[in-house]
Parts: structure tokens; sequence; C-alpha cells
């Protein structure tokens, strides 16, 4: 157990220190290229490979191979592990580097004249064509380091992969703060520029988790092709493929909304829906999918029971705990959020016009936090029982009707972005709600959840009440004072409100993460 406590600090901590390094970065390309077109067709440009890192590295790949990989470390083959991982490792390189090549070569070759063209004409798709040609590029060395990085956390090392993504915000860093330093000015310059050194992050990450299993005697040479029928390797890509739809709802619809932003909305409408989708995954990554991660390996445990029961007990419990951190932090950030959006992004060439919109567009999308926890978090419990099918249908159909539902929004409000974060918070709601449902065919409900939404409820009400009459200095202050007096004092003041409300309220979610185990249903 201290090993585990001491691993999952390590986790914490690298992850904590990303998002704040990606938060800076986020800044500085504010900052540096506003919310025009170059900025949206780059961040366009960017959503493809990183759409591939979401789904096939750090998600479905990482969760199908790591129980593949811990088995084959247990066997009486020492070269099993290895082949193992040279397999899959080969059929991501023989899947990857064709297409890859194939994106490179068609974005290269391929006239922009016959691309849709939105604000910035002709100019904006060359500018987007020479972008994806870079960037795509991105995709083969990430999902390699995602499945490195999972063989390392196999054997028990967590602090290296942890600390992986930080390697590539400081390459991104480095882009913004020597582009002038370097004579580079002109925005489409630095949006390229920030494209190669991107692309050479991506290597370097790769090379950071090579390096300690090359040490260890556990790499081998990939096996290009595809893995046998029968093989372990062939089974983790069968797992994988309904985790890969099961996974990408929240992925794939982040990638419409940013592709209507840009041809439906305006080509800066992408920046909007970007940072508010980086203000979303700050407070998830610490709340919603910290207690989805924790409690996943206990589900799994208890799946094999015939009745269960503690499973579905152990579900519950997660399912009021993700309840407990996510509204807080949901409607925290909505209050505060004018505060932090200046705080974080306000200066340069990101202007006061661009901050009302920023905090719409985040405030439609962190709403549905709570929701995004809780589909998620049961989605786990789906694939702890071997149906990995359930959520894989739900998500192909709720990507479709999110399409649906932007369209008409864009259509009949002047909502602009906001329609379209609010489409993914419905989204959200709806895969939470059928999912839930969906899952009393594997174990019924041991208590009720309108309780903990109810004490939930008020004592996140107590909390939001105050938070505007706790703001220390004006709106013309400095940057540090508004960092401290406007939100860093309030965030403590309201963590200790809220607290408090459910200490009076004796709410059992609260006393059950005190205590570090679950209190009787009811």
């Amino acid at each position: 157990m201290p090993r585990l406590l001491r691993a999952a600090g390590s986790i914490s901590a690298f992850t904590l220190l990303s998002r704040i390094a990606g938060l800076y970065r986020d800044r500085l390309m504010a900052q540096t290229l506003g919310a025009g077109w170059v900025q949206g067709t780059f961040l366009l440009a960017w959503t493809l490979p990183n759409l591939m890192r979401r789904l096939l590295g750090e998600g479905a790949l990482s969760a199908a191979l790591v129980p593949a990989y811990a088995k084959a470390l247990r066997g009486s083959d020492p070269e099993e592990a290895k082949r193992l991982l040279a397999e899959v490792s080969g059929a991501v390189i023989t899947l990857l580097a064709p297409l890859c090549g194939a994106v490179a070569t068609i974005s290269l070759v391929l006239p922009a004249e016959w691309l849709p063209a939105p604000e910035g004409g002709v100019e904006a798709m060359r500018l987007l064509l020479a972008l994806n040609a870079v960037l795509f590029s991105y995709a083969l060395p990430v999902c390699l380091t995602a499945v490195f990085s999972g063989a390392l956390n196999t054997v028990g090392v967590f602090g290296l992969p942890a600390a992986v993504p930080i390697v590539l915000n400081a390459f991104w860093i480095a882009a913004m703060l020597l582009a002038k330093p370097l004579g580079i000015t002109v925005d489409t310059e630095i949006a390229t520029f920030a494209a190669w050194c991107l692309a050479i992050g991506g290597a370097a990450q790769l090379f950071l988790v090579v390096l300690p299993l090359r040490a260890r005697g556990d790499l081998l040479w990939p096996r290009l092709g595809f893995p046998a029928r029968g093989t372990a390797a062939r089974g983790v890509f069968l797992t994988m493929g309904p985790m890969v739809v099961g996974m990408s709802l929240n992925q794939v619809s982040s990638l419409v909304d940013q592709l209507m932003a840009y041809f439906l909305v305006a080509p800066g409408a992408v920046t909007y829906i970007y940072l508010a989708n980086r203000l979303l995954l700050f407070p998830h990554a610490l709340t919603a999918m910290s207690v989805a991660v924790a409690v996943f390996p206990k589900l799994a445990h208890e799946a094999n029971d015939f009745s269960r029961d503690a499973m579905r007990r152990t579900l519950d419990l997660a399912a009021a705990a993700t309840i407990l951190v996510t509204m807080p932090a949901t409607c925290g950030l909505i209050v505060l959020g004018e505060d932090v959006v200046r705080v974080l992004f306000e200066g340069g060439r990101f202007t006061d016009a661009d901050v009302w919109p920023t905090m719409l567009t985040s405030s439609c999308l962190v709403g549905g936090l709570p929701f995004l926890g809780l589909a998620q978090l049961y989605a786990r419990a789906f694939y702890a029982v071997d149906d990995a099918k359930t959520p894989a249908r739900l998500a192909a159909w709720l990507v479709l009707a999110n399409a649906v539902v932007n369209v008409l929004l864009i259509l009949t409000t002047s909502l602009g972005t906001a329609a379209l974060a609010l489409s993914s918070s419905l989204s959200s709601l709806a895969n939470a709600t059928l999912l839930a449902r969906r899952f009393r065919r594997h174990a019924p409900p041991s208590r009720d959840l309108r309780g903990a939404w109810l004490r939930t409820g008020f004592a996140t009400a107590a909390m939001c009440s105050a938070l505007p009459f706790v703001k220390l200095v004006p709106k013309d202050a400095s940057l540090g004072a508004r960092a401290l007096g406007n939100v860093a004092f309030p965030i403590v003041v309201g963590i200790v409100i809220y607290l408090i409300a459910h200490v009076l309220l004796k709410s059992p979610e609260l006393a059950a993460i005190r205590r570090k185990r679950p209190p009787s249903p009811g």
C-alpha cells in the first residue's frame, strides 16, 4: 500500500505540473497569436494528431496492453513479455507510419483552392495543409510513447511516464519564447515554427521512455506487421477495438465542435473552444478522472463475484464521490470564470473582446463536468464486467446526436461557440444517464444518489453565494494581485465553506473519503 500511494502521489504531482505548464503555453499562444484565423488554423491542425493520441495512445491501447503485459511478465518464459511489446509496437508502426506518410503527402500536394475557404480565405487552407503535414507525424511517436509508458507502469515505474507530457509542453513553450528572438514575427511563420517544435518534442518524448526499457533489457526491435491470430498481441488489439469507440465520445465531439466552429462560426472561434476544453481538463484530471482511475482496479476485482453486490456498492460510492468533487469545481469555475480567463489568458493579442466568448463557452462546457466524470466511471464499470460493446454503441450514437444538436443550436441561437459547448455537455448528460440505466442489468443500484446530489448541491450553493464577496482586488490591479486576490483566495475560501457545509450536513460521502471505507448503504 505505501508503494501504491507513493506511485499515485508521483503521478498526481507530475500531472499537476503538466497541467500548469499547459495553461502557461496556452497563455503564450493566446497572447502571441490572439483569437484570429492563424491561431484557429493551428489548433485545428493540432486536433487531429491529438485525437489519435487520446484514443489510440493514452486511452484504449494502454488499457488493453497493461493487463496482457503484466500476465506475460508473470509467465514462465522471460522472453514472452519482450515479444509482446515488440509485436504491439511493430503493429502500431505498421498502422500509423503509412497513415502519417499518406496524410503528409496529400497535405503537400492537395491544392488549397479545392478546400472550402472560411475567414482567411485560401491562405488559411494553405496554412492548414502545411501544418497538417508537419503535425500529423506527431501521432506515431506519441502512440509508441504510450505503449512503452504502459510497459514502464507495469514494472512499477510511474514517475517518468507521468512526466513525459511536460517534455512536450517545454518544447511548445520554447517555441513561443524563442520565435521573436530568432526573428520569426509573422503569424503564419510562428505557427509553422511551433508545429516543427512539437514534432521534435514528440520524438523527445519517445526517446525518454525508450531509454529505461532498453537499460532494463526489456526492449526488442519492433516486429513490423500485424500480430498473428491467437497471440497475446492480437488479443490486445481485439480488446482495444470496442474501447476506442467507448472512450471516444468526448474526444470526437471536441473535434466536431472545432470543425464546426472553424467553418460555421469563424476560424478564430476555435480558440474559444480550445481554451474552454483546457479549462475543463484541468479540474477533470484532478477530480473525476482521479476517482475513475483509482476505483477501476477494485471494480474489476469485485466484478468476479457472482452477486456483484460489493461491486455495486463500490460503484455507487464512487459515483457519489464523483458528484462530491465535480459539482463544486464546476460551479466555482463558472462563478469565477471572468477572473480566471482574464488572469490566465488576457494580454497581448488576446484582448478584452475575447474574454466574454471564452468565458461563456467555458461555462457551457464545464457545466457538463459531473456528467462527463460519471459517464467515464460507468464506462469503466462496463469494462470491469467484460461488456465493452454497450459504451461503444452509446458513444457512436451520441457523437451523431451531438453533431445534429450542434447545427440546431448554431442555427437557432446566437450563442456561437457556446452553443457547441452546450451541446457537448448535453451529450455527456445523456451518456451518463443511459450508461447508469443500462448497467442495472449487470448489478442493481445499492443506494439512491439523489441524496448525494441534494447534499452536494446545497453545499455548492453555500460556497458559490460567498465567492463574489471574497474577491480582494479591483479588475485593474496587477496580474499577480488578481491571481491571488480574485482567484486563489476565493478558491481557498470556497473549499473551506464547502467542506464545512458537508460536515454540518453529515454527508456520508465526505465521511467515507475520510475513513477510506464505504459507509453503509442508504
